[in-house]
């Protein structure tokens, strides 16, 4: 199955994996009581679940912002920890006139329906969010589609494996991380006859120490690459990597914590996405509806990391020749020749 066919498949497991945590409540530009002032009723307002300082959807979502900003946007951002305040944290803000409210997770779906069709004028933005059915005349969904990257870090690590046994670590065993699996092996054994892939789940997206217990035994098991897609428990594997002197394809932001094992990060451009179909609103192009981010647009990327420095006595991987696969890969995976599955059978 290819990509485009299984990412609209994929839209039906968003809900099962939206990652949530308790937040206080903090704001940002536009003023009191949700107001967010702007020439020609163009200001924007972030509300998300969660607080800013996570170093990753939210942070990222921030930095979106700031794109709308200079594109000449007034912007707000609350957090909502609350679901018992999200309908009236989007009435207050509809009813402020803010032009764009744009939510993230599914945690908003049940609000977004109640408070939407009230203010038709106003245009919401559902950010990592199933579609809605029938679809809201006023509401655009976003999902992302990580199979794509996924397929690209299998290439990568099978590249780079010095022991021909690769990993893959996930935050908890729902749907789409089965199929960002059955991605990731693909894209190894297409890559290098004869690769063992391994797998395991944390149980959390929260469990770092649990996280570095399960890549331990990875490694103690002749894995020497794995791609982490545990959200905060990815810091424990970052960890156990550092120790073991092995590699980690990371799908957080970078920090001082990756620099000696995260050779890649495979992720979302949460932000950058949601700015850009904000902006479709101006240009007259913006469409309700079900909307997919992936590789084609930067939605979705696996990127070389930047601040890798190999711990002393570490393998030093040649990872020029491996990026130069994974662009040749790329390429064929948007011009239509390379398929990438979709396959959410249990591991």
């Amino acid at each position: 199955m290819s990509v485009r066919t299984g990412t609209m498949r994929r839209r039906h497991f968003l809900a099962a994996s939206s990652l949530v945590s308790a937040v206080a409540l903090t704001g940002c530009g536009g003023g009191d009581g949700g107001r967010a002032g702007g020439a020609d009723g163009k200001t924007v307002a972030l509300v998300t679940p969660q607080k800013a300082g996570d170093g990753g959807p939210t942070d990222n979502l921030i930095a979106g912002l700031e794109e709308l900003k200079a594109a000449g946007y007034s912007t707000r951002f609350v957090a909502a920890p609350d679901p018992s305040s999200h309908e009236s944290t989007l009435r207050s803000l509809a009813q402020a006139g803010t032009s764009v409210i744009v939510v993230s997770f599914s945690d908003f779906t049940q609000a977004l329906k109640a408070v939407a069709p009230d203010f038709p004028k106003i245009k919401f933005v559902h950010v990592y969010a199933d579609a809605n059915k029938p679809t809201i005349p006023n509401v655009q969904t976003i999902a992302f589609d990580t199979q794509g990257p996924s397929y690209l870090a299998g290439v990568l690590a099978a590249t780079v494996s010095r022991t021909g046994v690769i990993g893959f670590i996930g935050g908890t065993a729902i749907p789409p991380l089965y199929a960002d699996y059955h991605a990731y092996a693909a894209g190894a054994r297409a890559t290098r006859s004869g690769i063992a892939v391994k797998s395991a789940f944390v149980g959390s997206f929260g469990d770092p120490v649990k996280g570095q217990q399960i890549a331990q035994t990875m490694f103690n098991n002749k894995v020497d690459v794995v791609l982490a897609y545990a959200g905060g428990s990815s810091v424990g594997v970052v960890k156990a990597a550092d120790q073991a002197k092995t590699h980690v394809i990371y799908d957080n932001a970078e920090s001082g914590q990756t620099t000696g094992s995260v050779i890649a990060v495979a992720s979302q451009h949460y932000g950058g996405t949601m700015a850009k179909r904000v902006l479709t609103i101006g240009d007259g192009t913006w469409k309700p509806g079900e909307s997919i981010a992936g590789l084609a647009d930067d939605g979705t990327f696996l990127e070389r990391a930047k601040r890798f420095r190999p711990v002393p006595g570490a393998p030093a991987p040649d990872l020029d020749g491996a990026f130069g696969k994974v662009a040749e890969t790329k390429k064929k995976i948007l011009d239509g020749s390379v398929d990438v599955p979709f396959d959410t059978r249990p591991v």
